[in-house]
């Protein structure tokens, strides 16, 4: 076989083909300068930097601390002016001794300790949107994370099959010059031009895939996206053990969001109960009398005091009814908290076996799997060349270990979207 030099140069290619696109698989080189590698710490900055999710929460955390001052102030006492007994068939002021300008203020006490009990509720809810803060933080990086690495495969994946479409281009031309000079029948020439034509759609199809992964990706960190990203695989932190994320579950802000509507809710209880005691008011009045006694002395001006009470004595269709209503909603708001709590468990068992499994995997692809895929398109050219094997055969070696070059890319990639998920569970120093 490949007597000729033509046929020679044209192994000596596919060769050299063959060990480039093996390469390949292991390198995302760029010519890219550094300035426009985009990072993945860079992608978190960035990320958290624009995302205006944050500071609308933040804004509302302010506003409950500011309003939680005001919800622990006395209502504003209220000032009245009145004319009291003013005759009609005269309209002198001074004709009548009981006629007053009365001056008055007045200020109500609401019921029990109910101010300070609506200022911490106003406050918790302020702890609640912090811990909301935390949370949406740990959800944008994770989920940064998983776009990031998404467009990574995607445009490591395209670089590969790139780099393999040259070489099945060589061979369909090297086994239609073997054909023409009667070597080899028509059938490898059909198998290597199908094979060549399969490969251009997998491009097509990858290079769509690519462009939906950065649009993705865009979502969070906009025009920034369309750069370059970098050749080497970015690590993430160890997660901990198991038991140690799940010790650290009821501390996680999703559920700290959780604690808190529950504490709001008990405040709301303990507010209701409030309702059982008496509301004051407290009034005091200064009327100016004109005009003089019979014995010729000024009238004298007159004070009034007056306490205004509620009577809540009737319970049964207001107080108990709203009292029941707040104890429902803080018994809404626990199981809220445990049905959380049991998903987030869930979810955590899931994904830490995921990337348990996937980790696993992933040494066996790159200690084992890909060398071995490697070793066997080498051999299979090999045996090819001294007419050992047959063509259909050195096509599905090659396809072989084009497959396992992108499966172990695709398990890194999954792996690693997966410790991200269990990061955002477990919080990282």
């Amino acid at each position: 076989m490949f007597t000729d030099r033509s046929g020679h140069l044209k192994l000596h290619r596919l060769i050299s083909l063959f060990i480039a696109s093996g390469l390949m698989a292991y390198g995302l080189s760029t010519h890219a300068d550094a300035a426009d590698i985009l990072s993945l710490a860079e992608a978190e900055q960035l990320a958290l930097q624009g995302d205006p999710m944050l500071g609308n929460i933040d804004a509302t955390a302010q506003a409950l601390d500011e309003a939680a001052i005001a919800d622990g102030q006395l209502p504003d006492p209220k000032a009245k002016f009145s004319l009291f007994n003013f005759p009609t068939d005269t309209f002198d002021r001074d004709q009548e001794p009981i006629t007053q300008l009365r001056f008055g203020i007045q200020q109500t006490i609401p019921r029990g300790d109910t101010l300070a009990l609506r200022s911490q509720r106003t406050r918790v809810q302020a702890g609640g949107e912090r811990a909301r803060i935390d949370d949406e933080t740990r959800k944008l990086k994770r989920d940064v994370r998983a776009n990031w690495y998404e467009t990574y495969y995607w445009l490591r994946a395209e670089r590969v099959v790139t780099a393999n479409k040259r070489l099945f281009k060589e061979m369909v031309d090297i086994t239609e010059s073997q054909y023409a000079a009667g070597r080899r029948n028509q059938q490898d020439v059909l198998r290597a031009e199908l094979e060549l034509g399969l490969l251009d759609d997998r491009l097509t199809d990858i290079q769509q895939k690519q462009e939906a992964s950065r649009a993705d990706l865009a979502k969070w960190i906009g025009g920034e996206a369309q750069r370059a990203l970098p050749e080497a695989f970015p690590q993430l932190p160890e997660p901990p053990s198991l038991a140690a994320i799940q010790a650290l579950l009821p501390q996680h802000p999703a559920l700290r969001m959780q604690q808190a509507n529950i504490d709001v809710n008990r405040q709301g209880v303990s507010i209701a109960r409030e309702a059982y005691k008496p509301a004051w008011t407290l009034g005091v009045d200064y009327g100016v009398r004109d005009g003089n006694n019979p014995d010729g002395s000024d009238r004298a001006d007159l004070v009034a005091a007056t306490v205004t009470f509620d009577l809540p004595i009737f319970t049964n269709k207001r107080q108990d009814r709203r009292l029941a209503a707040a104890q429902r909603r803080e018994g809404a708001a626990r199981l809220q908290y445990d049905d959380k709590l049991r998903a987030m468990q869930s979810v955590l068992e899931r994904d830490f076996v995921s990337w348990q499994r996937l980790s696993q995997r992933l040494q066996r692809y790159q200690k084992t799997l890909v060398n071995q895929a490697t070793a066997n398109s080498e051999a299979s050219l090999l045996a090819y060349q001294n007419d050992a094997t047959d063509f259909p055969t050195l096509m599905r070696a090659k396809i072989t270990e084009l497959n396992t070059h992108l499966k172990a890319l695709r398990i890194h990639v999954d792996a690693a979207k997966a410790q991200a998920r269990l990061l955002y569970l477990a919080g990282e120093e």
